[in-house]
C-alpha cells in the first residue's frame, strides 16, 4: 500500500499528468486493487502478531509490535489523506541555470571606437586583422603603443630619443594602412608604464573595445608577458578582446 497509494495519487493528478492522467474507471479499479492489497497485508500482519502475543511472554516484544503497528497505521492514513488536501504549487525540477530570457532579447553591440594596443612585433598583423573584424563602416580606431626606453621612463612625453621617433614612424604607418582600407584611425604614443598608459588613453578617448595581444606563454613567461593584459583588463569596464599571437 505504501507504494501503490502514492502512485495512484500521482497518476490521478491532472495538474501533474495533464492529458496522461488516468481515467475515472482506471482510478476506481486502482483503488480497489490497493484496498485488497492493504487488507491482505493488514490481515497477515495482525495474524502473525496475534500468534506472537499468544505464545510469547515478552512485554518488550509486544510493546514494539504495538508501537510499530500504530506508526504504520498512521503512515498509511497519512499517505491516503494528505495528497487530497495538499494542493500546493507543483515543485519543478532543480534549476541548474538561469533563464535564457536575456539571450532571446540580446542586442548585438556595435563598436564605434576600437582601441588596439600594438607592440610592433612581427605578429601585429594578426592583432590588426582581429581588430578590423570587429569594425563597422564608421568605426574609428585608436592605435596605442607605449614607449618604454630609458629616456621615456625618465622624461615621459618630453622624450625625443631615437626609439620614440621610430615608434612614431611605425605608428603613423599603421594609421596609413587603416586609412587605405577605408577606416579612420589615430595613433597615440604612451610612455613609461605600459598598462597604466593603455588604460589612461582608453579613458581619454572613450574607446568602447580594446583589442590586445597575448603570446600564449605559460609558467614564468606567462607571468612576465601576460602581466600587461591582466593588469589592463582589471582596470577597464569595456570589453577586452585578447588575441593569441
Amino acid at each position: 500500500g505504501f507504494a501503490v497509494i502514492p502512485l495512484i495519487h500521482f497518476t490521478s493528478d491532472k495538474k501533474t499528468m495533464g492529458a496522461f492522467a488516468i481515467k475515472p474507471i482506471v482510478k476506481f479499479l486502482a483503488w480497489m486493487v490497493a484496498a485488497i492489497l492493504v487488507y491482505l497485508n493488514v490481515k497477515m500482519v495482525t495474524g502473525e502478531a496475534g500468534d506472537y502475543f499468544s505464545t510469547s511472554d515478552s512485554i518488550v516484544g509486544k510493546a514494539v509490535i504495538i508501537i510499530a503497528g500504530l506508526l504504520f497505521a498512521a503512515l498509511l492514513l497519512y499517505s491516503i489523506i494528505f495528497p487530497l488536501f495538499d494542493k500546493k504549487k507543483i515543485i519543478t525540477s532543480i534549476q541548474m541555470h538561469d533563464d535564457i530570457k536575456g539571450l532571446q532579447e540580446v542586442e548585438i553591440p556595435v563598436y564605434r571606437k576600437i582601441a588596439v594596443a600594438v607592440d610592433f612585433s612581427e605578429r601585429d598583423h594578426k592583432l590588426l586583422a582581429a581588430a578590423m573584424g570587429q569594425a563597422v563602416a564608421d568605426t574609428e580606431f585608436i592605435l596605442i603603443h607605449v614607449v618604454e626606453s630609458a629616456s621615456a621612463i625618465l622624461l615621459g612625453d618630453q622624450t625625443a630619443d631615437y626609439e620614440s621617433e621610430k615608434d612614431k614612424e611605425r605608428l603613423d604607418l599603421y594609421v596609413t594602412i587603416f586609412s587605405e582600407k577605408g577606416y579612420k584611425a589615430t595613433g597615440i604614443l604612451g610612455f613609461r608604464n605600459r598598462a597604466k598608459e593603455i588604460v589612461r588613453i582608453i579613458h581619454e578617448t572613450n574607446a568602447t573595445l580594446l583589442v590586445a595581444g597575448a603570446h600564449g606563454h605559460s609558467g614564468l613567461k606567462d607571468f612576465i608577458y601576460g602581466e600587461t593584459v591582466n593588469a589592463v583588463r582589471h582596470e577597464l569596464k569595456i570589453p577586452v578582446l585578447v588575441v593569441t599571437l
